[in-house]
């Protein structure tokens, strides 16, 4: 009778469903051997997927992998083979990379954009109102279609349809943008604020929407907007596909991962931590399965030439030929499941030598800006010393990267004395790869830092940060962000430096060039000063925190994990100890 009552629940709901004791889970979109290539380039091949209510999936892979191309051609339907079911009246909504901002508007005015997510609603209601114009309209059966429209509108006035800005306001002042008036122009907002008022305005109306695509939704958020996100998305109720980098909030997220790569998309169980151990332990299990098989292939072989030598000829060699035939089939297809290794970057980071264990004072430091109530630093006392490791914390528009620019030397203190000790020797990595010039070609920067390079030399150092003939001639305005953000990385490990700033280093990295990064910083003898949202690289990273907060900064030692825990009154972890915040 349960079961009865589950299937008729599924009917009335729109598609198919599984029955999980007295609970309904909905297939919501089912994802059938889809193909998409753009001209001669297949970018998907026979790719499978099946999204159910609640469903909360990372996809991962490497840049080019073609991870928004999937969920572009799951939430539009544009497949070249294949099939994708959407179940009847489901609502999408999507929030996209490149964010929808219309900086000409002003705040109120972009506030009242409706996002995509009422797209669906409001064009079948355009519809039915066209055909009510009609005088035939009413000669057939009008009055199903009629409930259908009021039926319409409820949802879009339930959804806050009919008071975007209200309700986008709301979900602005949680995020700490409402200190600005709505008259203020949109282009006057900083990156990171013009993200959360692209934010606000695209999450409201999702109360009835089944499933959200989320296309790098953290980008240029500060780590208290994207924790607010992380609740809001664990509190939503509907089905979500999730691209994006950021390793911390796919393990705070979700609860499955599809990682794209070399064309196929496999899913994995659990969020980023568990698919990567599984991930190993897949492969690993794989390599041992290749290995004993060969194995098994060379014994038999060695059996079968013993038994040619003593002339043993019987129904035996037969069989142990048709078995060794079927033994290198076996290997053949587990290689084929053995995945690409793709050209990982090589980064080796050397410090200057420096002979003291001062590196940079700051004393009594005042910066402040005509126009801001508050100042950016406030009276502060700052030391850093050979080997600290530390990440810059705050929310947007507090003036991380003004500091970093100060430890500099680009900007000057209001009041207050900045000491850097001799010896020190200053490598900057800007966020918006500033050290570069846009107009030379990777080549041409690298030899205009390494006269004493040959052009051999050059080429290998950028084969090694995974170029190819055809990029290093390329002129960096026309390269990718990830691109330029590797050249800015090979200038900086080619300079002589001890004290490194580093302002959101990771930014436009995939996740291996991340942890080839990681590695290398957490190997380099110097000193390092970081900017970074990017959570799991703080816990990689940094032995120290300092959070900058309305011109104060107050220090805190250890990680990131061990910050948040010392703010909450956690003692720090144990050694080998797995956090639960």
């Amino acid at each position: 009778m349960l079961r009865f009552q589950c299937e008729a629940f599924a009917l009335r709901m729109g598609g198919k469903g599984t029955c999980l004791g007295n609970i309904m889970v909905r297939e919501l979109i089912t994802v059938e051997n889809i193909d998409r290539s753009f001209g001669a380039v297949d970018v998907l091949r026979d790719v499978n997927l099946l999204v159910k209510d609640g469903d909360r999936i990372g996809i991962v892979g490497h840049n080019g992998a073609g991870k928004t191309t999937l969920l572009n051609t799951i939430s539009e339907q544009s497949q070249d083979a294949g099939d994708i079911k959407l179940a009847p009246g489901i609502r999408l909504a999507y929030l996209t990379q490149i964010r929808d901002i219309d900086s000409d508007k002003t705040i109120e005015e972009e506030l009242s954009r409706k996002g995509r997510q009422f797209q669906e609603l409001e064009d079948e209601i355009a519809a039915i109102e066209a055909r009510m114009i009609e005088p035939e309209f009413y000669d057939g059966d009008w009055e199903s279609v009629m409930e259908r429209y009021s039926e319409l509108q409820q949802m879009l006035a339930s959804s806050g349809g009919g008071n975007v800005a209200a309700i986008a306001k709301g979900i602005l002042k949680t995020l700490g943008l409402d200190k600005h008036p709505m008259e203020m122009q949109v282009s006057k907002l900083s990156g990171g604020e013009k993200a959360k008022l692209a934010l606000a305005r695209q999450l409201v109306g999702l109360a009835g929407v089944d499933v959200m695509f989320l296309d790098e939704p953290t980008n240029h958020l500060d780590i208290q907007t994207t924790e607010w996100l992380e609740k809001f998305l664990k509190e939503f109720k509907g089905a979500q596909l999730i691209v994006s980098h950021d390793r911390f909030f796919l393990d705070q997220v979700c609860t499955r991962i599809v990682e794209v790569d070399n064309l196929r998309a496999w899913t994995w169980k659990g969020n980023y931590s568990q698919f990567v151990k599984q991930k190993a332990e897949s492969e690993a299990a794989l390599g041992d399965l290749i290995k004993n098989t060969e194995k098994k292939i060379q014994s038999t072989m060695g059996a079968l030439a013993q038994m040619k030598r003593a002339n043993k000829y019987d129904k035996s060699i037969s069989a142990k030929h048709k078995m060794i035939e079927r033994m290198q089939q076996e290997v053949k297809a587990l290689r084929a499941r053995v995945p690409k290794q793709r050209k990982s970057l090589i980064m080796t980071l050397d410090a200057v030598d420096k002979a003291s264990m001062d590196v940079l004072e700051l004393t009594d430091a005042c910066m402040t800006f005509e126009g801001l109530k508050k100042p950016i630093l406030d009276n502060q006392d700052l030391e850093v010393r050979k080997g600290d490791r530390i990440g810059i914390v705050g929310g947007n528009g507090q003036g991380k990267t003004t500091l970093l620019k100060l430890i500099n030397g680009e900007l000057k203190l209001t009041s207050g004395k900045r000491d850097l000790a001799p010896g020190c020797a200053i490598g900057y990595f800007h966020q918006d790869h500033a050290t570069l010039d846009f107009n030379l070609s990777p080549v041409e920067q690298i030899g205009l830092l390494r006269p004493d390079f040959q052009y051999g030399d050059i080429r290998a150092a950028l084969g090694r940060f995974q170029f190819s003939s055809e990029q290093v001639e390329t002129k960096l305005s026309q390269l990718s962000g990830g691109e330029r953000a590797r050249v800015a990385l090979l200038k900086l490990l080619l300079e002589d430096n001890n004290l490194l700033l580093m302002d959101e280093p990771t930014n436009h990295l995939d996740m291996a060039s991340k942890d080839t990064l990681e590695e290398t910083l957490k190997s380099y003898t110097g000193s390092l000063i970081t900017v970074s949202h990017d959570r799991w690289f703080l816990d990689q990273v940094v032995n120290r925190i300092w959070e900058l907060n309305d011109g104060i900064v107050k220090v805190y030692y250890g990680n990131y994990t061990d910050y948040i825990r010392a703010k909450k009154g956690l003692p720090p972890l144990a050694e080998g100890e797995i956090s639960d915040i």
